[in-house]
């Protein structure tokens, strides 16, 4: 068991986090000693008993201190405005709605639901525990948490705003039968229009949160996948055959996070900037040579084309923090080829009679540490495999598909993704789905006799004449 000078070198920043929180909420009062030991000691106990625990469970706060930061000040600095519009303007119009609001977009429901009940608590012990009070704050910021986790437009954030404002209406109703007091239509009306003014200041500062954090709600990572981004353009003019791969990745990896319950959005705009660093030396790319153009590995050593291939996962690394893409994305650079190895050039190199290793094939690594990411490796694989298949029918397509994802599964590389092998199935029946549909044969069309425009135009005017 851990002593108590063991706790409070382990956990103290959650201490100090729990006092400031509990210190705002009743600012700018300055409470007696043993109301805010009460207060501290609920809170301290809400904070450890539901919260702090997500730090370690959910899998977003292991990839980056970012999330904790924003997790930390989001909750502190709602407190704060809370507090004070609440002391302002009454508890009716408090900004429940703005650090849950964000929370949820841009880490997760689950976590806002347990900030959600930590607010309530703070709003409660600055009310002096008063149950009517706790009540609509909770109810107002579970709504919150559920109506705002998945929105990917701001007019659906609009619309999760119209649905607390109601619930919020309707539990100011209850709470004024329940105490017996005369309805005040006034208050009624600013329950109902506060969430709305909320929701727009969240859409105004959640750019803000975003580029400072690098943590992007769906709202932006769907302007961000925008293929006019100057990242995309660049790519598409300069490696036009890694851009069509990367387009036809980002179908195949949509799909399947669709299916198993992935954030669909983050898939699809991290396959699209998967394969950026290739823009510097795209003719060293198999997509970008054509089919009459000398391939320049062919004159290279095979360890010099491993580093050469091997180098468009740092350039990618160096773009996305350049142009300071989303965390995530700039893992998937990385994390899409895992610790892999390039078995063409090693094959080459062991044909030629060197003695290297596989290790000194591999990429840096590290293996996919997300779902997203994992999907990606997986789908990125595949399409560049059924472009080499010949006559691809659908059960020649979905044994391509199980043998490249069975064989990445071998090797390891999905190990710390999070994806099961029910995941894989799944995966699995999805690409062969897109891949099938993308490659059906089309409806042979009569031919007809086609006239040169040359000889159509003299025609016309013969007639004209």
């Amino acid at each position: 068991m851990k002593s108590p000078s063991d706790l409070i070198k382990n956990y103290w920043v959650d201490l100090l986090f729990v006092a400031v929180t509990v210190a705002l909420a009743r600012y700018p009062e300055i409470p007696g000693f043993l109301p805010f030991i009460n207060g501290f000691l609920i809170s301290f106990l809400v904070w450890f008993s539901l919260v702090r625990h997500s730090f370690e469970s959910t899998p977003v706060f292991s990839l980056h201190n970012s999330y904790k930061y924003l997790a930390y000040t989001s909750t502190i600095a709602g407190t704060l405005i809370i507090r004070l519009v609440s002391r302002e303007l009454g508890g009716h119009v408090a900004p429940f709605f703005l650090p849950i609001a964000l929370i949820s977009m841009l880490i997760s429901k689950e976590f806002a639901l347990r900030i959600a009940v930590f607010l309530s608590v703070l709003y409660a012990y600055s009310t002096g525990f008063s149950m009517v009070d706790f009540g609509f704050a909770l109810a107002s910021s579970v709504v919150t948490a559920i109506s705002t986790h998945d929105v990917s437009r701001r007019l659906d954030l609009a619309r999760s705003a119209i649905f607390v404002s109601v619930v919020s209406g309707i539990f100011f109703v209850f709470q004024s039968l329940l105490i017996g007091k005369p309805l005040n239509v006034i208050i009624l009306g600013s329950t109902f229009i506060a969430p709305l003014i909320w929701s727009i200041v969240t859409v105004g500062i959640l750019p803000y949160v975003e580029y400072a954090s690098m943590i992007y709600s769906n709202i932006d990572l769907m302007e961000l996948g925008n293929l006019n981004n100057p990242l995309l353009k660049n790519l598409s003019l300069k490696a036009p055959g890694t851009y069509y791969h990367s387009t036809i990745v980002a179908n195949l990896a949509e799909a399947a996070a669709q299916k198993i319950g992935a954030n669909a959005v983050l898939t699809r705009v991290a396959s699209y900037f998967h394969d950026i660093g290739k823009a510097k030396r795209p003719y060293f790319y198999t997509e970008n040579i054509g089919d009459d153009d000398p391939n320049p590995h062919d004159e290279l050593a095979p360890k010099l084309s491993h580093l050469i291939i091997q180098d468009h996962v740092k350039t990618g690394l160096e773009m996305a923090k350049k142009h300071r893409l989303p965390l995530l994305i700039q893992d998937v650079i990385p994390q899409h080829h895992g610790t892999r190895v390039q078995k063409y050039f090693y094959h080459k190199s062991k044909g030629a009679g060197e003695k290297l290793s596989e290790s000194e094939f591999q990429y840096s690594g590290p293996k996919p540490q997300f779902k997203e990411a994992g999907i990606i490796m997986l789908a990125d694989s595949v399409e560049a495999a059924v472009r080499s298949l010949k006559k691809p029918t659908p059960s020649r397509l979905k044994n391509l598909v199980q043998e490249i994802v069975f064989s990445i599964y071998n090797e390891g590389e999905l190990d710390e993704s999070g994806l099961t092998l029910r995941d894989l199935e799944i995966i699995i029946e999805e690409f062969t789905k897109v891949l099938v549909s993308m490659m059906k044969s089309r409806i042979e069309y009569p031919k007809e006799e086609i006239k040169g425009v040359i000889k159509y135009a003299q025609n016309s005017s013969d007639k004209q004449n």
